[in-house]
């Protein structure tokens, strides 16, 4: 298996992918996800892989993308100034997960994220998300802040 950057011709087989990851989103949270056709249009997607603060990459195998991660890295404002690297998304194809692929992805996503001076790697799970959870919590991942919420 490759981990690569992810080039702009393949807009169609990250859509792909990001249309299986929000599936999820909407089924878990459909009073605040909206079916939507493509998660992220051609523009933004092509915008996302030029930027060079934007960490943009694929497992391949054998020609086929099998997961994406993006990594937007950011400097926190309001607070101690600290380089830090924000998992947007983490996804891999329904049809080969439980292969390692995901942790893949993300180790090597940590690798870059340091080498861009990151001193931190964040991300947002929604607790609906056992297996994410899990997934990241086996990765050293901790608890950072729990975000409540009420329905009025």
């Amino acid at each position: 298996m490759l981990i690569r950057c992810i080039r702009k011709d393949e807009y169609n087989e990250v859509d792909r992918l990001m249309q299986q990851l929000h599936k999820i989103h909407v089924n878990g949270r459909p009073d605040l996800y909206v079916d939507l056709e493509h998660p992220y249009s051609k523009e933004d997607f092509e915008k996302l892989v030029d930027n060079e603060e934007v960490i943009s990459i694929a497992a391949e195998e054998q020609g086929v993308i099998l997961g994406i991660c993006f990594v937007s890295m950011r400097n926190k404002s309001g607070m101690v100034t600290m380089r830090t690297a924000y998992m947007d998304d983490l996804v891999v194809d329904e049809k080969f997960q439980r292969r390692g692929i995901a942790k893949k992805l993300f180790v090597e996503a940590e690798k870059r994220a340091k080498a861009l001076g990151a001193e931190r790697l964040d991300l947002m799970v929604w607790s609906f998300n056992e297996s994410a959870k899990n997934l990241y919590e086996s990765l050293g991942m901790k608890t950072q802040r729990c975000i409540y919420e009420k329905k009025l």
